[in-house]
């Protein structure tokens, strides 16, 4: 029986140990999930809308969308809209005592909504459906994630393809920036800059009810 010397011994002991450890280093079976996600990235987020929000989207976790406000949803019906909506819902009217005037839901005009507690967002009803909701606070992040106080050029960043610069009827120093839907029969959002260049007040909704200047006109 021949002996190896120790010298030999040591080499295979060394080369066993150094296959073992390249095997655990390329991930063939030993790897944990987040030892992967770390070694390549972060993961992406499984969330389609987290996944689809541009890195320049501020709205964080506004409840103002495309497709309605909270559970409000554009093109509901009245009760739905009202049961959706979270809080409750009163007219923009009031009497000489300034008590709110309760809205007539039969009618199948043009009127507004806004919260009890809350003066945005007013929400338009026609036909005894919700077509469209205007807002003038800074504290709600439109879709996509431009506000109240904005200007066009912080805009038109957040907005780079579909944002449409136009005049407004009545003042020749405002503007506004129409922002047309991805796919045709989506809504729209409408953005109002005074005067002073800055975002006053904005609204999403259907057409052509989006595209109204005086309220319901």
């Amino acid at each position: 029986m021949k002996h190896l010397p120790i010298a030999g011994l040591l080499l295979l002991s060394l080369t066993a140990c150094g296959g073992h450890d390249k095997q655990g280093a390329a991930g063939s079976g030993g790897d944990t999930p987040a030892e992967t996600a770390s070694a390549t990235g972060p993961a992406q987020s499984t969330d389609p809308d987290l996944a689809a929000r541009p890195a320049n989207d501020r709205r964080e976790d506004s409840p103002a969308r495309l497709d309605g406000f909270a559970g409000a949803k554009l093109g509901a019906g009245i009760a739905e809209v009202r049961s959706g909506f979270g809080t409750p819902l009163q007219g923009l009217g009031t009497d000489a005592s300034g008590k709110p005037l309760p809205a007539d839901d039969g009618n199948d005009g043009c009127y507004f909504l806004r919260p009890q507690d809350a003066e945005d967002p007013r929400l338009m009803i026609e036909g005894r459906k919700l077509v469209r909701y205007d807002v003038r606070s800074a504290a709600i992040a439109a879709p996509g994630g431009g506000k109240v106080g904005m200007t066009l050029g912080e805009l038109q960043v957040l907005y780079p393809e579909r944002g449409d610069v136009g005049p407004d009827k009545y003042d020749d120093k405002a503007q506004h920036l129409r922002v047309r839907p991805a796919q045709e029969g989506g809504a729209v959002i409408d953005f109002a800059l005074g005067a002073d260049g800055r975002v006053g007040a904005w609204r999403v909704g259907q057409t052509p009810q989006v595209d109204y200047v005086e309220g319901c006109g």
